[in-house]
């Protein structure tokens, strides 16, 4: 042991001591080390290991496990990420008269199940409402799990509840090809999809034991940082921006229209309430009503009420958000459920909507 044989045995043992406690301590920390760090190191909302979702590739759509009982971290936040036999965020036994479909507001980012809306839909106003919402949704993963589920569960009501990103989400997954001619209508699709989220190969994690590692991940967030990279880069092009606004709207009112028809053919009603925040910010602002303008438009030609929060949230963001977040806390997520319990049943009276005189687009 005093040879250099000794001497290099003992510092592989150094280092490899070091980096266990550095990967504990890791571990331990990482939600509180700072919003950019937390998520690089966690990575909640990945098909990676430790993340909750498996990728299907037909579909080209991220599913969070069934059954999965995880930790999550996103920001910062700290919650209990549990999920029934389907993979979405309702206790066992969950009444499914009402599917409410979103994203993240919908979902709970950052918030027990308890208090997020569709529970607080249950537990405050007795609804039997079944939470489909995930992270990062948009129209062509809400139509896919309606396609995938709505024979199964029979609802009598679906609520859609989109955001403003709605049409960034589109473009990755989906071509320009794609979105001028939906690959979610071409026979078999859907029985694809079925299939291969029930194939344990498919839900097979991305990556390897060292990319899974907390150390790998702070070296490789260090030099990102270092080339000062960033993946997001906004359309300048004015001309550019009309044109993918026009396609991806060509291609959400195909997979919107589509599903109120086959919801209306089995006597279940569609609402629409779009998660507006109100946020001041130019881009957003901007953004946000654009979006607005778009849903409450198509809602009207379809005659699906529509509704939207931005009353409801303006002015609130300390009352109703999470810090340095934007997402809806507690008593956010309580005003939302409050909302929709108040303002959605007013229209269900006519059961076909089809029938209905005029569209409500209350605001």
């Amino acid at each position: 042991m005093n040879g250099w044989k000794g001497k290099l045995v003992r510092l592989l043992l150094v280092c490899l001591i070091s980096w266990g406690m550095l990967e504990g301590l890791l571990r331990l920390t990482a939600p509180y080390l700072g919003t950019d760090v937390c998520n690089e190191l966690v990575r909640t909302y990945s098909n990676e290991r430790g993340g909750i979702y498996f990728f299907e590739p037909f579909s080209r759509l991220n599913f969070p496990f069934p059954n999965d009982h995880k930790l999550a971290a996103v920001n910062g936040r700290v919650w209990h990420h549990d999920t029934d036999e389907r993979a979405f965020r309702n206790p066992p036994g969950t009444g499914h008269e009402v599917l409410v479909f979103g994203d993240s507001f919908l979902y709970g980012h950052g918030v027990e199940e308890k208090d997020c809306a569709v529970a607080q839909l249950r537990s405050l106003h007795g609804w039997k409402a079944y939470n489909m919402a995930r992270q990062g949704d948009s129209i062509w993963q809400e139509y896919i799990l309606f396609r995938l589920w709505f024979d199964e569960l029979k609802p009598k009501h679906i609520i859609i509840c989109p955001f403003g990103n709605d049409f960034w989400d589109i473009e990755g997954p989906r071509s320009k090809q794609d979105q001028m001619d939906p690959p979610e209508f071409k026979p078999g699709f859907i029985e694809k999809v079925r299939a291969n989220i029930n194939d344990p190969e498919i839900q097979k994690p991305f990556g390897s034991w060292w990319s899974s590692t907390y150390c790998a991940r702070l070296i490789a967030f260090v030099r990102r940082k270092m080339e000062h990279r960033n993946d997001f880069h906004p359309e300048t092009d004015e001309s550019r921006k009309v044109a993918d606004f026009e396609r991806e709207g060509h291609y959400y009112t195909l997979l919107f229209e589509d599903l109120v028809k086959r919801a209306r053919a089995a006597n279940c009603t569609v609402d629409m309430v779009y998660i507006d925040t109100a946020t001041d910010t130019d881009y957003w602002r901007e953004q946000q009503l654009k979006m607005g303008a778009f849903f409450e438009q198509l809602c009207a030609r379809n005659k699906v009420p529509y509704y939207s929060t931005r009353e409801l949230l303006k002015g609130h963001e300390a009352e109703y958000a999470l810090p340095n977040d934007g997402h809806l806390n507690p008593a956010g997520n309580r005003a939302l459920a409050d909302f929709i319990a108040r303002e959605v049943p007013k229209t269900w009276s006519t059961g076909n909507q089809t029938e209905s005189v005029e569209n409500p687009a209350r605001k």
